[in-house]
């Protein structure tokens, strides 16, 4: 036979589940107010209390509903402006915003991105926005020979591509640059577009 204490804690943890499944089902919060519980015991020889069972027992809840008023205020969701933007839709926004200048992924396109990865990989970004400024304007006497050969690369990047028009292709660059780290850019663009060799 079961122990008294064991019929007793048995009791009031079925009907904790029992709380628990109704408020799972979205049902109106029960609260139990009141709990009578009636076990038949016997007493053992060695004088340990036992629960009967034969019984008679019976338990007997009495609830009160919950005030839905009284509820603890669910923060409203923060909007979806100021929510952090998953990785996926940031390399997404990359891949657009790079499409106009080296095309969809694909053969063709590859070799543009494989250049734009190369000029720009490992270069501090006030070089690039110096580079993105020597595309659309003469090279004067004071930018370096680094600076200008990126430039010129990436000029014939732009020019071969879909957008054509330098301004229109640096105003892109910079849109996706200042958006974005230049890694996550980089790694986007080796991601999609991959090398020529990777279409073959």
């Amino acid at each position: 036979m079961p122990t008294l204490s064991h019929a007793i804690n048995t009791a009031l943890r079925e009907m904790q589940l029992g709380l628990a499944v109704q408020s799972d089902q979205g049902s109106l919060p029960l609260i139990p107010e009141r709990v009578h519980l009636t076990l038949a015991f016997a007493l053992d020889a060695d004088g340990t209390t036992n629960a009967s069972p034969g019984g008679p027992h019976s338990v007997t809840i009495e609830f009160k509903t919950s005030d839905l008023s009284s509820r603890p205020a669910v923060s409203p969701a923060p909007p979806a402006a100021s929510a952090v933007r998953p990785a996926t839709d940031e390399a997404g926004e990359i891949v657009s915003g790079l499409s106009q200048l080296f095309g969809a992924p694909g053969f063709d396109s590859s070799a543009r991105a494989t250049v734009f990865r190369e000029v720009l990989e490992g270069m501090p970004r006030k070089r690039v926005l110096a580079v993105l400024a020597a595309i659309s304007t003469s090279p004067s006497a004071r930018t370096d020979d680094a600076t200008r050969m990126a430039a010129h690369l990436l000029r014939g990047v732009i020019q071969s591509g879909p957008t054509k028009a330098l301004d229109s292709g640096v105003s892109t660059l910079r849109k996706v640059l200042s958006g974005h780290s230049l890694a996550e850019v980089l790694r986007a663009v080796e991601s999609e577009w991959k090398t020529q060799s990777a279409w073959l």
